[in-house]
């Protein structure tokens, strides 16, 4: 099973170092577990508080509910402390008291000017965060942590990769769910089950799955012969996500409107990947999946109605943008969704086609395979 490695966590500590010297912090607090994870490789629950604390002049602790996970850091020699979150299978219904009760035994004796915190963590601005008090001034860490999750590490480009298989294992089994008269939530059930099949474990799997719409999440609807069937599909996989898009036609016999849409956007995707390099603004991209839209003469006047894409990793949606007015300069060992989409009545009710890119230095690598032509499900 793919992980983050000991040698990618500890190059992504050493760059958080480089930032503490750099804002002459003495220590920073991390306090979302994404981002926990993310330095640490300490895949903790995200519904229970955790903190991660390291010296500027290298030490670290780290501070979570009593799990395998923690005793597995504890085995390689790192510093950590636990609290008990549930009695006999029961949650404790002070699980933030009991993390900063075990955080200040960490703290305890440490005395810092200047501390470095994430102000956005739901932990970091609840009123039980001054109970963490220490001593002098804090400063937020937030944008310097997104700017250094930007790029993606080997390792984490590992994770998204498995993230996609699991996403791939949903669409084969939401292709053999769709057929006249079957529901959009028997649809997403089948796509939840396929992408933990695909990926060996639980995983969290959901996403835009109403046929014959725009947009939405499923509901208890009969899909009907005729319509176009958007699945949006998002897969987490240890922390990390895949996003992409995929339009199929419910029975046969697509109409030459429905086939003209989806060709469309199909070669519109197949441009844009060639625009995706090192130095481009998403903004930029955006305008031109807009310009290639409004080729067809349906799309003319509405062109892109949505976001064009969005860089991703840890998080859904992730800087840089791919959108109007919202950009963001593209580097290499940035992952990039670019979904081009088009939509109206006749068509019953649209196209969307979205891919995963990693960007390289000269280019970038598709991540997902070729989109083939419209399929039809019976």
């Amino acid at each position: 099973m793919p992980a983050l490695s000991p040698e990618g966590c500890a190059a992504r500590r050493g760059r958080l170092l480089e930032v503490c010297h750099r804002l002459e912090l003495d220590a920073a607090l991390i306090t979302d577990v994404r981002d926990v994870y993310y330095f640490t490789g300490a895949l903790l629950p995200s519904d229970l508080p955790a903190a991660w604390f390291i010296d500027a002049s290298g030490p670290s602790v780290l501070v979570g509910p009593a799990s395998s996970v923690l005793e597995e850091w504890a085995s390689r020699g790192e510093s950590c402390l636990s609290y008990e979150w549930n009695h006999r299978g029961t949650r404790h219904p002070d699980a933030c008291e009991r993390m900063a009760d075990a955080f200040r035994q960490a703290a305890a004796g440490r005395d810092f000017s200047t501390l470095g915190v994430q102000c956005r963590s739901a932990f970091a601005t609840s009123p039980l965060a001054g109970r963490l008090a220490m001593q002098g001034a804090t400063q937020a860490v937030d944008e310097e942590i997104a700017a250094l999750q930007r790029r993606k590490d080997d390792d984490e480009v590992r994770m998204i990769r498995a993230s996609i298989e699991a996403n791939l294992g949903a669409y084969q089994a939401v292709r053999e769910a769709i057929q006249p008269g079957a529901t959009e939530l028997d649809v997403l059930a089948a796509g939840y089950r396929g992408a933990m099949l695909a990926a060996g474990e639980k995983v969290f799997h959901d996403g835009d799955y109403q046929c014959g719409a725009y947009n939405g999440p499923a509901r208890d609807r009969p899909i009907q012969a005729g319509e176009l069937y958007i699945v949006d599909a998002w897969t987490c996989y240890r922390g990390y996500w895949s996003d992409m898009s995929r339009t199929f036609f419910v029975g046969r016999g697509p109409t030459d409107e429905q086939y003209e849409l989806y060709e469309h956007v199909r070669r519109v995707q197949q441009r844009v990947a060639e625009l995706l390099k090192p130095g481009a603004d998403g903004s930029e991209i955006y305008t031109a999946i807009d310009g290639m839209l409004r080729e067809h003469p349906q799309l003319e006047q509405q062109g892109l109605v949505h976001h064009g894409g969005h860089a991703i990793g840890l998080r859904s949606h992730e800087m840089p943008d791919v959108n109007e007015g919202r950009g963001g300069v593209l580097e290499p060992g940035q992952i990039i969704c670019i979904e081009p989409g088009g939509y109206f009545a006749a068509a019953r009710y649209g196209v969307r086609l979205e891919n995963m890119y990693l960007i390289t230095p000269d280019g970038c690598e598709d991540l997902c395979p070729a989109v083939g032509e419209l399929y039809e499900c019976v």
